[in-house]
Protein backbone atom coordinates (compact mmCIF):
# COMPACT_ATOMS: atom_id res chain seq x y z
CA UNK A 1 0.00 0.00 0.00
CA UNK A 2 3.04 2.50 1.28
CA UNK A 3 4.53 1.50 -2.49
CA UNK A 4 0.92 2.34 -4.56
CA UNK A 5 0.73 5.86 -2.70
CA UNK A 6 4.23 6.91 -3.46
CA UNK A 7 3.93 5.83 -7.02
CA UNK A 8 0.76 7.85 -6.91
CA UNK A 9 3.01 11.31 -5.41
CA UNK A 10 6.18 10.13 -7.91
CA UNK A 11 3.79 9.99 -10.70
CA UNK A 12 1.10 12.21 -10.91
CA UNK A 13 0.70 14.26 -7.47
CA UNK A 14 4.05 16.02 -7.54
CA UNK A 15 4.46 16.78 -10.76
CA UNK A 16 0.89 18.11 -11.36
CA UNK A 17 1.74 20.28 -8.08
CA UNK A 18 4.47 21.58 -9.68
CA UNK A 19 2.45 22.02 -12.98
CA UNK A 20 0.19 24.46 -10.79
CA UNK A 21 3.36 26.61 -9.79
CA UNK A 22 4.64 27.07 -12.90
CA UNK A 23 0.85 27.64 -14.25
CA UNK A 24 0.67 30.68 -11.72
CA UNK A 25 4.16 31.61 -11.55
CA UNK A 26 6.07 31.85 -15.07
CA UNK A 27 5.55 34.50 -17.84
CA UNK A 28 2.73 32.92 -20.23
CA UNK A 29 4.63 31.44 -23.51
CA UNK A 30 7.91 32.46 -22.67
CA UNK A 31 10.94 29.72 -22.49
CA UNK A 32 11.07 30.03 -18.33
CA UNK A 33 7.36 28.54 -19.17
CA UNK A 34 8.59 26.14 -21.12
CA UNK A 35 11.57 25.28 -18.93
CA UNK A 36 9.19 24.87 -15.80
CA UNK A 37 7.08 22.53 -17.30
CA UNK A 38 10.00 20.41 -17.74
CA UNK A 39 11.39 20.65 -14.38
CA UNK A 40 8.19 19.68 -13.16
CA UNK A 41 8.50 16.14 -15.11
CA UNK A 42 12.38 16.31 -14.21
CA UNK A 43 11.79 16.27 -10.90
CA UNK A 44 9.45 13.29 -10.88
CA UNK A 45 12.39 11.54 -13.41
CA UNK A 46 14.86 11.48 -10.92
CA UNK A 47 12.61 10.13 -8.04
CA UNK A 48 11.52 7.51 -10.20
CA UNK A 49 14.85 6.61 -11.36
CA UNK A 50 16.47 7.09 -8.38
CA UNK A 51 18.87 9.61 -10.24
CA UNK A 52 20.02 8.02 -13.69
CA UNK A 53 23.38 6.71 -13.99
CA UNK A 54 26.57 8.98 -15.26
CA UNK A 55 27.63 8.16 -17.90
CA UNK A 56 24.20 6.70 -18.97
CA UNK A 57 23.95 2.99 -18.95
CA UNK A 58 20.55 2.60 -20.28
CA UNK A 59 17.99 4.05 -22.51
CA UNK A 60 15.69 6.43 -20.22
CA UNK A 61 19.23 7.55 -18.56
CA UNK A 62 19.83 9.63 -21.52
CA UNK A 63 15.85 11.39 -21.36
CA UNK A 64 16.74 13.88 -18.45
CA UNK A 65 20.03 14.73 -20.37
CA UNK A 66 18.20 15.37 -24.15
CA UNK A 67 15.27 16.88 -22.39
CA UNK A 68 17.81 19.59 -20.63
CA UNK A 69 19.41 20.54 -23.86
CA UNK A 70 15.88 20.93 -25.77
CA UNK A 71 15.11 23.16 -22.84
CA UNK A 72 18.33 25.42 -23.47
CA UNK A 73 17.82 25.33 -27.10
CA UNK A 74 14.87 27.19 -26.39
CA UNK A 75 17.01 30.21 -25.63
CA UNK A 76 19.15 30.22 -29.07
CA UNK A 77 18.78 33.03 -31.47
CA UNK A 78 15.81 32.01 -33.52
CA UNK A 79 17.27 31.17 -36.76
CA UNK A 80 19.91 28.56 -34.87
CA UNK A 81 17.24 26.92 -32.81
CA UNK A 82 15.22 24.32 -35.20
CA UNK A 83 18.32 22.90 -37.35
CA UNK A 84 20.51 22.88 -33.81
CA UNK A 85 17.16 20.96 -31.91
CA UNK A 86 16.95 18.77 -35.07
CA UNK A 87 20.45 17.43 -34.34
CA UNK A 88 20.05 17.31 -30.86
CA UNK A 89 16.74 15.08 -30.88
CA UNK A 90 18.10 12.69 -33.99
CA UNK A 91 21.63 12.41 -31.41
CA UNK A 92 19.33 11.44 -28.28
CA UNK A 93 17.71 8.90 -30.61
CA UNK A 94 20.61 7.09 -32.12
CA UNK A 95 22.65 6.79 -28.45
CA UNK A 96 19.05 5.55 -27.32
CA UNK A 97 18.69 3.07 -29.99
CA UNK A 98 22.43 2.31 -30.23
CA UNK A 99 22.57 -0.98 -28.64
CA UNK A 100 20.17 -2.27 -31.35
CA UNK A 101 22.28 -0.72 -34.22
CA UNK A 102 24.73 -2.46 -32.96
CA UNK A 103 23.59 -5.65 -32.63
CA UNK A 104 20.40 -5.88 -34.39
CA UNK A 105 20.19 -3.69 -37.24
CA UNK A 106 17.33 -4.21 -39.48
CA UNK A 107 15.80 -2.44 -42.61
CA UNK A 108 12.48 -2.46 -40.06
CA UNK A 109 14.47 -0.86 -37.21
CA UNK A 110 16.11 2.17 -40.05
CA UNK A 111 12.25 2.69 -41.49
CA UNK A 112 10.49 3.12 -37.76
CA UNK A 113 14.03 5.52 -36.93
CA UNK A 114 13.32 7.51 -40.22
CA UNK A 115 9.27 7.59 -39.19
CA UNK A 116 10.18 9.09 -35.85
CA UNK A 117 13.03 11.71 -37.41
CA UNK A 118 10.08 12.47 -39.88
CA UNK A 119 7.81 12.37 -37.32
CA UNK A 120 9.59 15.31 -35.15
CA UNK A 121 10.85 17.38 -38.09
CA UNK A 122 7.37 18.36 -39.29
CA UNK A 123 6.55 19.11 -35.40
CA UNK A 124 9.51 21.24 -35.14
CA UNK A 125 9.46 23.29 -38.65
CA UNK A 126 5.40 24.14 -37.92
CA UNK A 127 4.80 27.30 -37.49
CA UNK A 128 1.15 26.34 -36.58
CA UNK A 129 -0.07 25.43 -33.25
CA UNK A 130 -3.75 24.30 -31.65
CA UNK A 131 -5.41 26.18 -29.23
CA UNK A 132 -4.98 23.22 -26.72
CA UNK A 133 -1.75 22.43 -26.89
CA UNK A 134 -1.14 21.71 -23.26
CA UNK A 135 -4.54 19.07 -23.40
CA UNK A 136 -2.83 17.63 -26.87
CA UNK A 137 0.55 16.69 -24.71
CA UNK A 138 -1.66 15.46 -22.21
CA UNK A 139 -3.88 13.02 -23.66
CA UNK A 140 -1.13 11.50 -25.59
CA UNK A 141 1.12 11.23 -22.41
CA UNK A 142 -1.68 9.91 -20.63
CA UNK A 143 -1.75 6.90 -23.65
CA UNK A 144 1.32 6.49 -24.28
CA UNK A 145 1.46 5.44 -20.17
CA UNK A 146 -1.33 3.07 -20.71
CA UNK A 147 0.13 1.52 -23.98
CA UNK A 148 3.47 1.27 -22.49
CA UNK A 149 2.57 -0.18 -19.47
CA UNK A 150 0.05 -2.58 -21.10
CA UNK A 151 2.94 -3.57 -23.38
CA UNK A 152 5.54 -4.84 -20.06
CA UNK A 153 7.39 -1.66 -18.46
CA UNK A 154 5.78 0.48 -15.73
CA UNK A 155 8.81 2.37 -15.13
CA UNK A 156 8.90 3.97 -18.89
CA UNK A 157 4.88 4.36 -17.92
CA UNK A 158 5.39 6.18 -15.44
CA UNK A 159 7.74 8.16 -16.81
CA UNK A 160 5.11 9.17 -19.78
CA UNK A 161 2.35 9.42 -16.99
CA UNK A 162 4.57 12.70 -15.09
CA UNK A 163 4.79 13.84 -18.75
CA UNK A 164 1.01 14.39 -19.06
CA UNK A 165 0.64 15.59 -15.23
CA UNK A 166 3.38 18.28 -15.97
CA UNK A 167 1.02 19.45 -18.57
CA UNK A 168 -1.51 18.80 -16.41
CA UNK A 169 -2.80 22.16 -14.68
CA UNK A 170 -2.39 23.58 -18.43
CA UNK A 171 -4.80 20.85 -19.73
CA UNK A 172 -7.34 21.57 -17.42
CA UNK A 173 -7.30 25.13 -18.11
CA UNK A 174 -7.76 24.82 -21.86
CA UNK A 175 -11.04 22.43 -21.38
CA UNK A 176 -12.15 25.28 -18.43
CA UNK A 177 -12.09 27.70 -21.44
CA UNK A 178 -13.89 24.92 -23.48
CA UNK A 179 -10.40 24.98 -25.96
CA UNK A 180 -11.16 28.92 -26.67
CA UNK A 181 -7.81 29.49 -25.56
CA UNK A 182 -4.66 28.62 -23.79
CA UNK A 183 -1.42 29.93 -21.60
CA UNK A 184 0.98 28.12 -23.84
CA UNK A 185 1.66 27.80 -27.07
CA UNK A 186 2.94 24.55 -28.98
CA UNK A 187 6.87 26.32 -29.20
CA UNK A 188 6.97 26.19 -25.65
CA UNK A 189 5.97 23.02 -25.05
CA UNK A 190 8.30 21.61 -27.70
CA UNK A 191 11.23 19.83 -25.28
CA UNK A 192 8.17 17.71 -23.85
CA UNK A 193 7.01 16.85 -27.00
CA UNK A 194 10.37 15.91 -27.96
CA UNK A 195 10.74 13.58 -24.46
CA UNK A 196 7.67 12.37 -25.68
CA UNK A 197 8.34 11.08 -29.17
CA UNK A 198 12.07 9.84 -27.29
CA UNK A 199 9.69 7.83 -24.99
CA UNK A 200 7.56 6.33 -27.75
CA UNK A 201 11.19 5.31 -29.42
CA UNK A 202 12.43 3.38 -25.52
CA UNK A 203 8.49 2.09 -25.63
CA UNK A 204 8.52 0.79 -29.02
CA UNK A 205 12.49 -0.96 -29.21
CA UNK A 206 12.20 -1.78 -25.64
CA UNK A 207 9.25 -2.56 -24.57
CA UNK A 208 7.92 -4.27 -27.75
CA UNK A 209 5.02 -2.18 -28.21
CA UNK A 210 2.76 -2.88 -31.22
CA UNK A 211 3.75 -0.88 -34.05
CA UNK A 212 0.48 -0.22 -35.41
CA UNK A 213 0.10 1.78 -31.79
CA UNK A 214 3.37 2.89 -32.05
CA UNK A 215 2.50 4.54 -35.23
CA UNK A 216 -1.05 6.19 -34.02
CA UNK A 217 0.58 7.25 -30.66
CA UNK A 218 3.35 9.05 -33.44
CA UNK A 219 0.83 10.59 -35.07
CA UNK A 220 -1.39 12.19 -32.13
CA UNK A 221 0.98 14.84 -30.97
CA UNK A 222 0.95 15.89 -34.65
CA UNK A 223 -2.09 17.24 -34.02
CA UNK A 224 -0.50 19.97 -32.50
CA UNK A 225 0.34 21.69 -35.64
CA UNK A 226 -2.97 23.00 -36.52
CA UNK A 227 -4.70 25.28 -35.61
CA UNK A 228 -7.63 24.38 -35.45
CA UNK A 229 -10.41 23.41 -32.16
CA UNK A 230 -11.27 19.82 -33.87
CA UNK A 231 -7.19 19.35 -33.47
CA UNK A 232 -7.37 18.00 -30.01
CA UNK A 233 -10.91 15.71 -30.95
CA UNK A 234 -8.18 14.42 -33.89
CA UNK A 235 -5.57 13.43 -31.63
CA UNK A 236 -8.18 11.77 -29.21
CA UNK A 237 -9.35 9.57 -31.72
CA UNK A 238 -6.00 8.37 -32.63
CA UNK A 239 -5.15 7.52 -29.54
CA UNK A 240 -8.16 6.05 -28.60
CA UNK A 241 -7.24 4.08 -31.72
CA UNK A 242 -3.64 3.14 -30.41
CA UNK A 243 -4.62 2.09 -26.80
CA UNK A 244 -7.85 -0.18 -28.49
CA UNK A 245 -5.42 -1.60 -30.74
CA UNK A 246 -2.70 -2.83 -28.02
CA UNK A 247 -5.89 -3.99 -25.53
CA UNK A 248 -6.77 -6.33 -28.26
CA UNK A 249 -3.12 -7.46 -29.02
CA UNK A 250 -2.76 -8.13 -25.44
CA UNK A 251 -0.68 -11.16 -23.90
CA UNK A 252 1.02 -12.07 -20.67
CA UNK A 253 3.41 -9.49 -20.63
CA UNK A 254 6.22 -9.40 -17.83
CA UNK A 255 6.52 -6.30 -16.42
CA UNK A 256 9.48 -4.68 -15.16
Amino acid sequence: MNMQIELLIQTLIMPLLLSYVVYRAAPHNTPWQGSGIFLAWLVACFWILKLPALPPAEAVDWLWLAGLSFVLMQYLPRVYRKATVLFIFVSSLLLISWPLLQYELTAGLVIELLFIIMAVAVFVISNSSTPSPGLIVSMSATALAVCTALSGSLLIAQLAAALAAATGMFALAELGQRLQSSQLSAVILLPLVLLYFLLLAIARFYAEMPVGSALLLLLAPLSLCFNHRLAAAACLLLLIAATGWIFMLQDSAVYY
